[in-house]
């Protein structure tokens, strides 16, 4: 399974050289009504003969309306970044978190190379917005401030503008919000452009204040972020992307895996996977560790057979990760084939303690399959918050497509995996049995709400024996 477009692209957008410059790069060259349109009757036609999962969600008629409605919308001459904006709505009417429309790269590079931002890091709480990191030489806004209003648009329309043109699987909103959480300047900017200056209103302690905000290029908010945060990771380490640390005293363990794709585990993090995870199965049995917490929290997903790796170790009889793969074959889905079908063995000594499974809404994509097969097998506990990947059917094996005029990219996925049933699909994620939070202290005092909550529940369990 592809590795999240929205991730590669705003995570390597950091990374573009501020030399990148190019003076024949016009952003805001205007398209054509005809070249505007010629791009929506492309994407549609392409949607509706390639995408599996075109209207599981919404029905054939429902999203004609849809798209009658985004061309009728077309009356005027737009750049790329506006019909970016009209049309991306589209992601929230297909509901599959693997369908993903982006700006072309000619944009993106040139924005994140010559634009300015709004220079914090944000936290979405309950519909609020904090600050949780400051990236300014002052702090005209203190950390912790509600921010009420950027250039006089409430907070509550920001993210509901934002919202309704990201992606997710169903019904299910953790998904988008977890993308917000973690990329909300970048999207912003998106559907806000790029002012030279921000208004805000804000709130701390009970009083509402307005400050003028200088915005700031990228390499200077890597600045200030370095320089106010300097104890803090802000790129892959080595070995990071999966991790053991075994308490011994306590007799648990904390299995940590960021990601399940091979490529992203070579190049950012030097490991390779069914050798860690055999090697970690190992010292998990030969310090005779009987509980177990499995952290997929953020965990975007990868390789399904990585998947099925760690499943061997997790459970004691043969196991069904996916059940069927379509793919559209003259308007009608037909079934076809797709790795990792039919019954899995487990390994011949997995583990049989106590397992704890962490996820949240950027538990998403293979991450989503492994743990509705763990859920399915009533193996663990899970802890935290509703996953963003749906645990019954999503679909994948993405084809990378390209409108002919604006240079739009769309991820296009081409295979449907039934994981379950689709009977059972209620358009939302796993849902945990202990629902955790976390709450604006715990984030700005870097506190991990929800292992802290595991690790008192296993205390808690065993003091209760």
């Amino acid at each position: 399974m592809t590795r999240q477009i929205v991730v590669i692209i705003l995570t390597f957008q950091f990374f573009i050289s501020t030399t990148f410059a190019q003076k024949n790069v016009a952003p805001n060259l205007f398209y054509s009504t005809n070249e505007l349109k010629t791009d929506l009757k492309y994407l549609k036609n392409k949607l509706e003969n390639k995408h599996p999962g075109l209207h599981l969600y919404t029905s054939k008629s429902n999203m004609d309306q849809v798209f009658d409605s985004l061309e009728n919308g077309i009356s005027k001459p737009m750049t790329e970044l506006e019909f970016y904006k009209h049309i991306a709505i589209i992601s929230s009417m297909i509901k599959d978190g693997h369908t993903i429309l982006l700006p072309s790269p000619t944009n993106i590079n040139f924005h994140f190379s010559m634009s300015h931002f709004l220079p914090y890091h944000f936290a979405i709480l309950n519909h609020q917005l904090f600050i949780d990191m400051v990236y300014t030489h002052d702090g005209s806004i203190p950390i912790g401030s509600e921010i009420i209003r950027i250039n006089h648009v409430e907070v509550s329309e920001i993210i509901q503008q934002l919202s309704t043109r990201l992606v997710r699987d169903g019904y299910n909103l953790t998904y988008p919000n977890w993308i917000l959480n973690n990329y909300f300047r970048q999207y912003y900017s998106l559907i806000y452009d790029h002012p030279s200056n921000y208004d805000i209103d804000y709130k701390t302690n009970g009083q509402v204040f307005t400050a003028s905000i200088k915005a700031l290029p990228i390499d200077s908010i890597f600045y200030y972020r370095q320089k106010h945060y300097p104890n803090k990771t802000f790129s892959n380490l080595p070995s990071d992307g999966l991790k053991l640390n075994i308490i011994n005293e306590n007799n648990y363990a904390i299995l940590t895996i960021k990601d399940f794709h091979n490529d992203a585990l070579k190049k950012d993090y030097k490991q390779n996977f069914k050798s860690v995870i055999a090697s970690f199965f190992e010292q998990i049995k030969n310090s005779q560790t009987e509980t177990l917490i499995l952290d997929l929290r953020n965990n975007q997903g990868g390789d399904i057979e990585n998947g099925v790796y760690l499943l061997s170790y997790l459970l004691d009889k043969p196991f069904s990760i996916v059940q069927k793969y379509y793919r559209v074959d003259k308007n009608k889905l037909k079934q076809c084939k797709g790795p990792s079908l039919g019954q899995h063995i487990p390994e011949s000594n997995p583990f049989k303690g106590k397992l704890y499974v962490l996820i949240n809404g950027g538990s998403f994509s293979n991450s989503g399959i492994v743990a509705s097969c763990l859920q399915s097998n009533h193996r663990a506990t899970f802890i935290g918050q509703e996953t963003g990947g749906n645990p019954h059917v999503i679909a994948g094996f993405t084809k990378d497509i390209t409108l002919p005029n604006t240079k739009i990219q769309v991820q296009l996925p081409t295979k449907q995996f039934v994981i379950t049933d689709k009977l059972n699909n209620d358009g939302h994620g796993v849902i945990p049995d202990h629902n955790v939070e976390p709450i604006l202290k715990d984030i700005l005092e870097n506190k991990d709400t929800v292992l802290d909550y595991t690790i008192e529940l296993i205390n808690k369990t065993k003091k209760d024996k």
